[in-house]
């Protein structure tokens, strides 16, 4: 993080009273990791949104706790670990952070089993592979499912980049605005 990122984080922190100076020192500060071509880390994105630059408080965020799904067949091997959406009060932008699973480490598949997943969701579903010919076509299908998921990943970072500089184009209106 250069000294600049740095120093706007640190003054935003410092005038948590003034929302509008930094929600500007914040959004200067997504600005120039949008311009070095870098995403907000998940700590950034749980202290602030990343389109206005207002400071996560109670009055001006809503955050709910999407709790995680029950698998009812076993052959899933994990359930949804849940998610936690922080919604800008401000700007009425949603963020949503999924939550780690602390519980199990994410190992690698098998070769007895391979993991196929939806290209709609994250639902996985394990399969049960058979013989040697049918092992070594999977790294190929898993190839084109994982370059399908980089694809959808670039699209939608570029419309959340596409919304967040157009809402950043139009100006809200602060409390100060109406006390002039």
């Amino acid at each position: 993080m250069s000294h600049i990122d740095s120093f706007l984080i640190q003054a935003a922190s410092v005038v948590p009273i003034g929302s509008s100076t930094s929600a500007h020192l914040l959004a200067a500060h997504t600005r120039l990791l949008h311009e070095e071509s870098k995403s907000l880390n998940v700590p950034q994105k749980r202290d602030h949104c990343g389109a206005c630059g207002s400071i996560r408080k109670p009055q001006w965020s809503k955050v709910t706790e999407i709790k995680p799904r029950k698998s009812k067949s076993l052959t899933s091997g994990s359930a949804s670990t849940g998610a936690t959406v922080y919604k800008c009060l401000r700007c009425c932008q949603r963020t949503v952070l999924p939550r780690r699973n602390s519980k199990k480490p994410i190992s690698k598949p098998s070769s007895r089993a391979a993991t196929v997943t939806s290209t709609r969701g994250s639902t996985t579903v394990g399969v049960e592979v058979k013989g040697a010919t049918q092992a070594s076509t999977d790294p190929k299908a898993g190839d084109n499912q994982s370059s399908k998921k980089r694809a959808k990943a670039r699209k939608q970072g570029g419309l959340q980049a596409l919304l967040a500089s157009k809402q950043r184009a139009q100006p809200s209106l602060d409390l100060l605005d109406f006390l002039q």
